[in-house]
């Protein structure tokens, strides 16, 4: 696992109803900086909550 200084962490809060999106800008947040390979749906139960 890659160590980083505490410098380099940061938190993000995604805060909002149900149903908003919460979950699928998360992972586009990921998919941008390449931390998941791919995209899923939820509606599938493909996304990245869901990776073993």
């Amino acid at each position: 696992m890659d160590q980083f200084s505490t410098n380099r962490l940061h938190n993000i809060v995604l805060l909002s109803h149900s149903g908003a999106g919460k979950t699928s800008l998360a992972e586009a947040v990921l998919l941008a900086t390449h931390m998941v390979s791919r995209l899923g749906k939820v509606e599938d139960g493909t996304h990245w909550l869901y990776e073993p």
